[in-house]
């Protein structure tokens, strides 16, 4: 009888433990499950509601502005240029002669090389919209920040008028954490 109680009472600690493991406690300040609409300059997409829009620092404008790209805005996770934990910049061009490659190579010429220093990966990619485009992955220092990044720039089209870029980045080693936000904001993207 000893053996069969004390098997039990083991037993339903152990199913105790495993449960409350199972659970989890809300602070109230979650607010990554909220969504913001971004909808300018022809683009639309969703990002996380505690994210918020800032003013655009004069060293990304002017590295946008030299490779021919408007920077539309910058969304920041944190409070500012200097106190981020996500960095997204989004900006647009008009297309020479419907010349995709030739946009993006203008952006990777005067801003993401400005920027990369680490490492540089190109890929070209088809958005889940089905706008096709380039993927730029580095790793550098921040043209206005001067932190240490880890970033990914998204370079597409949908009419071959129009280029947008959609440029992601974190503090070195933290990109990862984000890389399915990053992937639904791509996929909520929309080019009117």
């Amino acid at each position: 009888m000893k053996k069969v109680t004390l098997f039990s009472v083991v037993f339903l600690l152990l199913v105790a433990v495993v449960i409350s493991g199972c659970t989890t406690q809300s602070t109230g300040n979650n607010t990554t499950n909220s969504s913001k609409t971004f909808a300018k300059e022809g683009i639309t997409f969703q990002y996380p509601g505690n994210w918020s829009e800032k003013a655009i620092p004069a060293n990304d404008a002017n590295l946008t502005n030299q490779s021919g790209f408007k920077m539309i805005t910058i969304l920041l996770e944190g409070s500012d240029i200097q106190n981020y934990t996500v960095y997204m910049g989004i900006g647009k061009t008009n297309m020479t002669a419907g010349n995709l490659t030739e946009a993006a190579n203008r952006l990777l010429k005067y801003y993401i090389t400005a920027e990369a220093g680490d490492y540089l990966n190109t890929t070209n990619v088809t958005l889940k919209n089905g706008y096709s485009g380039y993927e730029y992955t580095y790793g550098g220092t921040g043209a206005s920040s001067g932190k240490a990044l880890d970033c990914k720039t998204y370079i597409f089209t949908k009419d071959n008028k129009t280029a947008y870029y959609i440029q992601f980045a974190t503090p070195r080693g933290g990109f990862q954490q984000y890389k399915t936000t990053f992937e639904n904001i791509l996929n909520s993207v929309t080019i009117n």
